[in-house]
C-alpha cells in the first residue's frame, strides 16, 4: 500500500534530536523551521496514490524511484517519475527521497560488491532496498567528513568511524559534515564518498541509521523558511530542505542495514562497481534541468513586467538563461537515451552525457542566477517590505505612485519580484547557488568523472587517421 502524505507526517513524530536556535524541536512536522518543505512532501506522496499517477511502477504498486531499471520500460519509467517529482518541487528539493533512492536500487542490483572473506553483506542491501521501497522512506545521505584543519594539533573534529563491532551490529561514533534533508527525513545513509586509503579501516562504513537513532543528533544551520510568509519568500516557505552537521555518539548499528564494516574496498567500489552512481545521478541532472526551466520562467516574466521583452540585448540575455537550460535538458536526455544495460542488466545513464551535465553545474546554476539578478535588476528592492504593506490603505496609495498598473497590479508586481528575489538575493537564493557549486562534490573530482567517460580514443583516433592522410 502506498504511503501518503498522512503517513509520512505521523512518522516524523519519532523523538528523534534536531536542534534549531539553540532548541530542541519536539516535533518537526509541525516547526516553523520544516513544516513547508514537509507539506511540500506530503503533497507528492499523496499525489503517489492518485490513480495513474506517474510517480508509481504499476509493475509493484511502489514509487517508481526505487525500482532498478532492469528493462527499457522501466528505465522510461523512473526517468518520467524523476520528471514528475522534479516538477513538483521545480528542481528546489535537491536530496529528497528521489536521490538515495536510486543509489540503493544501484547498491542492490550488484550485491556481490558488498560480500567480503569475512561478511557477507551484499544480502542486507537487498533487504533494505525491498524495506525501503515497500515502505516509500526518504533516506538522506552524508557521505562528507567535517571540514578540518590537519595542521591544527589541538583539532577536536572527529570523522565519522566505526569504533566497536558486536554480535548485534556495529557501534560508530564521529561526525559527518552534512546531512541535507535529515530532519525530515526517515533514515540517513552514512559512507564516504572520498576514496579512502587502505589503512582507513575505520572509516570504511556504508549504513543506514533511523533518524531517531540514540546517540544521533542534528544541528540544523539557520532555517530559511522562518524568513517571512509564504508571500514574502515563496520558495523558501515551500522548499528550504535544512541542511545539518550530524553527530553520532556511540550508536549502535544493527548488521541487518550495515552495507560495509572496515573494508575500504568495498566503500571504494560501492559507487562505480554498481550502477549506482549513474542511476542515482540521473535524478541530479533531471532535477537541475527542472530547477532551471523555473529559473527561465521567471526572467520570462520579469522582461515582459518591465516592457523590456523587445529591447534585443535583453532577449540575449533572457535567451542565454534559455540555453543553459535547454543545454542542461539535452544532457540529461541524451543521458537517458544513449543508456545500455551494464554486466548485471540494469539499464544505466550514458556517463559521457551524464558526467558532463554534473561537470557543467558548478558553473552553469550561478550563471543562469546572476544573469536574472541583472535582468531584475532594483526592481526586487523597490517592494515593500511585507505583503502587510499591501493591506495598509496608506501604503497601498503610495505604492501606487510607484508602481501602479491596470495591465500589472501592483500586487502581482510585488508578488512577481519577490519571488525573484527568493532566487537571487535571499539567504535561500545563496545558499542554492553555494549548493549547486558543491552539489556533486569537489569540482576537480566530478570533472574526472567526465574525463573518465569520454572516449577520447575515439576523438584522438578521428585525428590520427587525418594525420595519416598526408606526408611531409
Amino acid at each position: 500500500m502506498l504511503r501518503t502524505g498522512a503517513d509520512y507526517r505521523s512518522a516524523l513524530d519519532d523523538g528523534r534530536v534536531v536542534y534549531v536556535d539553540g532548541e530542541a524541536v519536539k516535533n518537526v512536522a509541525e516547526h516553523p523551521a520544516f513544516a513547508g518543505v514537509v507539506a511540500t512532501m506530503a503533497s507528492i506522496y499523496d499525489a503517489s496514490c492518485e490513480p495513474g499517477s506517474p510517480l508509481v511502477d504499476p509493475d509493484t504498486g511502489r514509487l517508481a524511484i526505487w525500482t532498478t531499471p532492469y528493462t527499457e520500460a522501466q528505465h522510461e519509467l523512473r526517468k518520467v517519475a524523476l520528471e514528475e517529482w522534479s516538477r513538483r518541487s521545480h528542481g528546489f528539493i535537491g536530496r529528497g527521497p528521489d536521490h538515495v533512492a536510486g543509489l540503493l536500487a544501484g547498491f542492490a542490483s550488484a550485491p556481490e560488491v558488498f560480500d567480503t572473506e569475512d561478511r557477507a553483506l551484499g544480502a542486507n542491501v537487498v533487504a533494505y532496498h525491498e524495506k525501503a521501497s515497500a515502505e516509500g522512506l526518504w533516506l538522506a545521505n552524508s557521505i562528507v567528513p567535517p571540514q578540518m584543519n590537519p595542521a591544527d594539533p589541538t583539532s577536536r573534529v572527529r570523522p565519522l568511524e566505526i569504533v566497536e563491532e558486536r554480535e548485534d551490529g556495529i557501534v560508530i561514533d564521529g561526525a559527518q559534515m552534512l546531512g541535507t534533508g535529515a530532519a525530515v527525513a526517515d533514515a540517513i545513509f552514512l559512507t564516504s564518498v572520498r576514496p579512502l586509503a587502505p589503512a582507513e579501516t575505520a572509516r570504511a562504513l556504508s549504513v543506514v541509521v533511523p533518524i531517531n537513532a540514540p546517540g544521533l543528533s542534528l544541528l540544523c544551520r539557520r532555517p530559511y523558511a522562518t524568513a517571512g510568509d509564504a508571500f514574502d519568500y515563496p520558495l523558501a516557505n515551500r522548499y528550504d530542505e535544512t541542511d545539518a552537521m550530524v553527530v553520532l555518539d556511540r550508536v549502535l548499528v544493527p548488521w541487518e542495514t550495515v552495507f560495509a564494516a572496515g573494508s575500504t574496498e568495498v566503500v571504494n567500489r560501492q559507487f562505480f562497481g554498481t550502477a549506482a552512481h549513474q542511476i542515482g545521478n540521473l535524478q541530479s541532472i533531471i532535477r537541475l534541468a527542472a530547477k532551471l526551466r523555473f529559473l527561465t520562467g521567471i526572467a520570462a516574466k520579469v522582461l515582459v513586467a518591465n516592457g523590456r521583452d523587445k529591447d534585443m540585448a535583453l532577449r540575449g540575455q533572457l535567451a542565454e538563461i534559455s540555453t543553459i537550460q535547454t543545454v542542461t535538458e539535452a544532457l540529461a536526455e541524451m543521458a537517458h537515451r544513449c543508456a545500455k544495460p551494464d554486466a548485471n542488466g540494469v539499464w544505466r545513464p550514458e556517463g559521457k552525457y551524464l558526467y558532463a551535465a554534473m561537470g557543467q553545474q558548478t558553473d552553469v546554476y550561478p550563471r543562469a542566477v546572476k544573469l536574472l539578478g541583472e535582468l531584475v535588476g532594483g526592481g526586487v528592492i523597490q517592494v515593500p517590505a511585507a505583503a502587510a504593506d499591501l493591506r495598509n490603505p496608506d501604503e497601498a496609495a503610495a505604492m501606487d505612485v510607484v508602481m501602479g498598473s491596470d495591465q500589472l497590479p501592483v500586487e502581482e508586481r510585488v508578488k512577481l519580484f519577490k519571488l525573484a528575489w527568493d532566487v537571487v538575493g535571499s539567504e535561500f537564493a545563496g545558499r542554492h547557488v553555494q549548493y549547486e557549486r558543491f552539489y556533486s562534490g569537489n569540482v576537480a573530482v566530478v570533472r574526472n568523472y567526465a574525463h573518465r567517460h569520454y572516449p577520447f580514443a575515439e576523438v584522438e583516433g578521428l585525428v590520427d587517421e587525418f594525420l595519416g592522410s598526408y606526408d611531409a
